[in-house]
């Protein structure tokens, strides 16, 4: 019997499902807010919430434990780096899930997933491409 065991699962498949929690789990990490439908908003805040605990002490153990479930080297080194430290005091609750609307198309109840406690993120910098000059027609066609 399964008393007391609750999972939301997707008519995905198993390998499906996985690779769908690890993508919301990494598109999350990397940009700190993430919209998408309100079933998997709430299968993704416990999955990243047990990620999170494991980035607040940095070992070799905890970091094999995210790789697995990550599967990006950027993204963990991130969490040990920015994530952890930035949420080290707290004990839980570190994501929240706000319901925003309808989907247009086929009327499923979007959500948005952001941090439930301020977290600053890398940015990118963007590099600025510098101007090459074009050459002009030389007077020398004449």
């Amino acid at each position: 019997m399964r008393h007391q065991v609750k999972k939301i699962r997707f008519n995905f498949g198993k390998d499906a499902n996985k690779m769908l929690m690890r993508k919301l789990a990494v598109n999350f990490m990397t940009r700190g807010i993430l919209q998408t439908t309100l079933s998997k908003a709430k299968v993704l805040r416990p999955y990243l919430e047990k990620l999170v605990t494991k980035m607040k002490t940095s070992s070799e153990a905890n970091k094999n434990i995210l790789l697995r479930y990550l599967g990006d080297v950027k993204t963990v080194e991130m969490g040990f780096r920015v994530i952890g430290p930035a949420l080290s005091k707290v004990n839980g609750g570190y994501i929240r899930i706000i319901k925003t609307n309808l989907r247009n198309d086929d009327g499923a109840t979007m959500a948005k997933v952001e941090w439930a406690y301020p977290v600053v993120l890398e940015t990118k910098k963007s590099e600025v491409k510098k101007q090459v000059p074009v050459k002009g027609k030389s007077e020398k066609s004449k």
